[in-house]
């Protein structure tokens, strides 16, 4: 399985970049040539006012389906409902629990009030899309001296997993898309979550976990010593000196290739793997 993992930073262009008119068509023409069976997005805008309203994963979706010729299925789950300018962050019911409401306006995979958060696209079919809360940072507060003016409060986002099971012709992968915490504390404890919940949701499907882990590859290992781990350097973009974008996979699989993809956009390098079951 061919996988690319890629934070787009709301769509910014990279450093020492000209921005593009689109942005979205020169990223699908990029990915394509890597023939991708999925790709996980982080940092992705749901209709925010400061990217224009757009709804970033669809618009790559798209892109990519006039790019390959073929149609790329695709989905949004946020952290949070609200527009980010005005500091609006309410919380979100994940989609299982609001299948009798279409049109709860806090529903993850569609806030009518705008969102932020993943995105998984995939030309596969897709046998079932899940999804689940990781929790979120305890409260802490940055002292910088006496002047409580220079002090600075983060309460912590909740973070989530989105998760699709992919049949390709190698079979079926449960792929799990998440972005864990700043805190390595609380990533450590959200990436350890995240494995097993993917592992129990898996059944026959191969499970698959792709993101901005916010953790270097020495604390996954030490997390996981055990799993397959692909390793390149993501962060930051410009020069990349260490890696917090991972992909994971059960031991029996092998990294048959792992490489670094420097976008238009974006603080990150892209992580391309390809992953041999």
């Amino acid at each position: 399985m061919r996988i690319i993992s890629a934070n787009l930073q709301h769509g910014t262009p990279a450093k020492g970049v000209e921005p593009s008119q689109d942005c979205w068509h020169d990223l699908a023409k990029q990915f394509a040539s890597y023939q991708a069976d999925a790709i996980c997005l982080q940092e992705v805008d749901f209709y925010q006012l400061h990217t224009g309203f757009s709804n970033q994963t669809r618009a790559l979706a798209h892109a990519l389906s006039q790019e390959t010729g073929t149609t790329w299925h695709y989905r949004f789950l946020g952290f949070f409902a609200g527009q980010v300018v005005l500091g609006v962050r309410l919380p979100v019911a994940l989609p299982k629990s609001v299948k009798t409401n279409l049109f709860n306006p806090f529903r993850a995979d569609r806030p009518l009030v705008g969102g932020y958060g993943l995105g998984i696209l995939t030309p596969h079919p897709v046998r079932r899309w899940v999804s689940a809360k990781l929790g979120a940072a305890p409260p802490r507060i940055t002292i910088n001296g006496w002047d409580m003016r220079n002090w600075s409060f983060y309460g912590g986002q909740t973070r989530n997993l989105l998760g699709a099971e992919v049949l390709t012709k190698q079979g079926s992968f449960l792929l799990g898309c998440t972005h864990l915490e700043l805190g390595s504390v609380t990533a450590a404890n959200q990436l350890g979550r995240s494995w097993q919940g993917l592992c129990a949701l898996a059944g026959s499907a191969t499970p698959v976990l792709a993101g901005d882990f916010n953790l270097r590859n020495d604390a996954v290992r030490d997390i996981f010593p055990y799993l397959t781990i692909a390793d390149a350097l993501t962060y930051p973009a410009n020069q990349p000196s260490f890696q917090i974008d991972h992909v994971l996979a059960p031991p029996h699989c092998q990294v048959v290739s792992a490489e670094n993809i420097k976008m238009p956009i974006s603080d990150h390098r892209a992580l391309f793997v390809d992953l041999n079951p």
